[in-house]
């Protein structure tokens, strides 16, 4: 496959994940590592839990599925801390209309600083 050349403000960039090498194309190579790391890091989780449920990585799994199950825990990660960013908003927005509706709709009368003898 021919390497494409890359579009306007987006960036080539090689990254090895589980000893493949792979180009991506990105605007944001300065969270290409930390995706990577967090790829790399749910990897190592599968295998650890692997290790405790059957001593091994299941004899009947190949790479495309390993890789499969690996994209299926970051998109539960994902849809996970979506709900808990919806459920914060929704909190925040309860409150602040909580606090919204205890403010008076019409300003006080002033309170003078003095009294009226000027003491």
């Amino acid at each position: 496959m021919k390497s494409q050349p890359p579009l306007p403000g987006v960036q080539t960039a090689s990254v090895s994940v589980l000893g493949r090498e792979l180009q991506v194309q990105t605007e944001r190579p300065e969270t290409l590592a930390a995706a990577v790391r967090i790829l790399e890091e749910t990897f190592r989780d599968m295998d650890s839990q692997c290790q405790l449920r059957w001593g091994s990585v299941p004899k009947g799994l190949d790479t495309p599925s390993w890789y499969l199950l690996g994209a299926l825990n970051l998109a539960h990660r994902v849809a996970r801390l979506e709900q808990e960013a919806n459920q914060h908003n929704q909190n925040l927005e309860q409150t602040l209309s909580k606090l919204l509706n205890d403010v008076p709709d019409e300003p006080s009368a002033p309170v003078p600083f003095l009294d009226e003898d000027g003491d």
